[in-house]
């Protein structure tokens, strides 16, 4: 390992140590979780019963922590008052951190907007994807359902016109696809990242979780051991570096999701 290689590893290493302070909202109950009356997210959460708000952000930002505890133990294989042994994989903790990165994103881009009418029309448009989505599983399972998709995008339409939503526009908010780049560029932007840096870390661990070559070439570290002029043999290690830039943007992505529901949920004075 080189000098910069360590600086990097304990870097690193220091990120995920303070991203234990994650871990109570997912070891321990304490209501962290709650939505105060005449809070933002009591407002949201009534007007999008019952797909609350406050549930689709919270249950995202569990899931990022829990990809956030995976990816430290996969990296501290073994640890001690004195010593620390750490594995760094090529691509799996690429992985680990878009889940973390998606998710945190996914929080930060419901709870972002100041606007309760676009909250709600984020988290309607989330769920009408999640409605298409589990009707192909049961496509696929030969499991139908009791209501058919049309029904339940309708009760999505209804709630968004009630709330305020002019017929068309919760027609286009229920037919809407968000991706995941346009989810987190706006994340990006919310976080004070920008929505470029936002989407090259996004891409960067989503090309290392599909084994893309672009990405495996771009991103890794490599050693040309034999080459014909056109074709060359590579051996390939893991980045460091790139482990821990993306881990940290993750984590402060996290921190502003956790920070943006405490504020939604806290009761106006």
């Amino acid at each position: 390992m080189t000098d910069e290689e360590d600086q990097y590893l304990r870097q690193l290493l220091t990120v995920l140590d303070n991203a234990r302070r994650f871990d109570a909202y997912t070891h321990e109950n304490k209501g962290q979780w709650q939505v105060q009356p005449r809070s933002s997210l009591a407002g949201d959460d009534a007007k999008s019963h019952p797909h609350q708000v406050s549930h689709s952000a919270w249950h995202a930002l569990t899931v990022a922590v829990d990809h956030l505890q995976c990816l430290r133990s996969s990296v501290l294989a073994e640890q001690s008052a004195t010593h620390a042994s750490t594995v760094i994989h090529t691509h799996a903790q690429a992985s680990l951190v878009r889940g973390v990165f998606e998710n945190s994103a996914r929080a930060v881009w419901l709870l972002g907007p100041a606007n309760r009418l676009e909250r709600l029309t984020r988290r309607l448009s989330l769920e009408a994807n999640e409605v298409r989505h589990a009707n192909r599983v049961r496509e696929l399972a030969k499991s139908p359902s009791g209501k058919t998709v049309e029904d339940r995008l309708q009760v999505l339409e209804d709630l968004l016109i009630a709330a305020g939503a002019t017929s068309q526009a919760a027609q286009k908010a229920v037919k809407a696809r968000p991706s995941y780049e346009s989810i987190v560029q706006e994340a990006g932007r919310e976080l004070g990242m920008g929505k470029d840096l936002a989407e090259l870390v996004w891409r960067a661990c989503s090309s290392l979780a599909h084994g893309d070559s672009t990405g495996t070439l771009a991103f890794l570290d490599r050693e040309i051991l034999e080459s014909d002029g056109t074709v060359a043999l590579a051996q390939i290690t893991g980045s460091i570096s790139l482990l821990f830039h993306v881990t940290h943007f993750a984590v402060r992505m996290v921190d502003r999701g956790l920070r943006l529901y405490e504020q939604r949920a806290t009761a106006h004075v």
